[in-house]
């Protein structure tokens, strides 16, 4: 009985309504901070927008149940506080059905404007690998002119060979001139030896493009698969929520209407 008269009374009534009233006043500075400056014509600052609102969407659910708390510990002793609570409770009721309506409608504005974003994702891993392919292909240009270079001028096959006996070379350059070297040996004994090593380089070069491409394509559709469906949902899962609290608090305030609803079903 002790615990019971320590929470139900006016000074916890007090304190329930202050907590969820700051609880509801965070959030919707955070609501407006990400808010602003709106871009509602960017489908990518629509997506990350109904992210950041849905993450927020349980601190303002949790401040309006705190405070409904405070309110009915407060209705059950009118003697002691004297103070009439139907205003702050019709305006939480009134911010229960806005949130409700705008989780309603964010639910499908986000399921479409993700696949907008995924597409224009995927174009752009395109264009990364279209990007990468083209810089293949110039270095190996590059590579084949500086074999020709070599080939057609014995004084840089003799500064080549220099190199190599330089003792002050990394071990990753001389592997690189070896590299060289053989490939010029190659040349030399067999002219079509050299279209053949740009191919081959050509093909490994593609496949690690290939594969990195494709490997970016999975992440993205798994995460948008993934954070389309949580968003999605818990969108319409707080859409529900808010509504119903919205529903109840408004029947429950007009009495009027409810007892002429049920004259009627009489």
């Amino acid at each position: 009985m002790k615990a019971e008269r320590l929470f139900f009374t006016p000074s916890m009534a007090l304190i329930l309504k202050l907590v969820g009233t700051l609880l509801i006043a965070a959030t919707l500075l955070d609501y407006l901070v990400v808010t602003v400056p709106p871009n509602f014509l960017n489908s990518e600052w629509i997506t990350d927008w109904i992210s950041e609102w849905v993450t927020r969407g349980p601190v303002p659910l949790l401040g309006v149940s705190i405070l409904f708390l405070g309110i009915w510990i407060e209705r059950s002793h009118p003697s002691e506080t004297g103070r009439d609570l139907g205003g702050l409770a019709t305006a939480s009721l009134i911010l229960s059905g806005i949130l409700g309506v705008l989780f309603l409608v964010m639910a499908p504005l986000y399921f479409n404007n993700s696949r907008l974003t995924s597409a224009a994702q995927t174009r752009q891993i395109n264009e990364q690998a279209a990007r990468a392919e083209q810089v293949l292909d110039n270095l190996l240009v590059q590579q084949r002119d500086r074999v020709d270079a070599l080939l057609s001028d014995s004084q840089q096959l003799a500064a080549l060979q220099q190199q190599l006996e330089n003792a002050d070379l990394s071990e990753e350059q001389q592997a690189e001139l070896r590299r060289i070297q053989t490939t010029l040996q190659r040349v030399q004994s067999d002219p079509e030896a050299l279209d053949q090593e740009v191919e081959k380089a050509r093909a490994e070069g593609l496949k690690q493009i290939e594969d990195r491409q494709q490997q970016a394509l999975d992440a993205l559709q798994s995460e948008q698969r993934r954070t389309r469906f949580q968003t999605t949902v818990s969108s319409l899962l707080f859409a529900a929520g808010y509504l119903s609290i919205a529903w109840a608090g408004l029947s429950s305030t007009n009495p009027k209407a409810s007892t002429r609803t049920k004259s009627r079903r009489r």
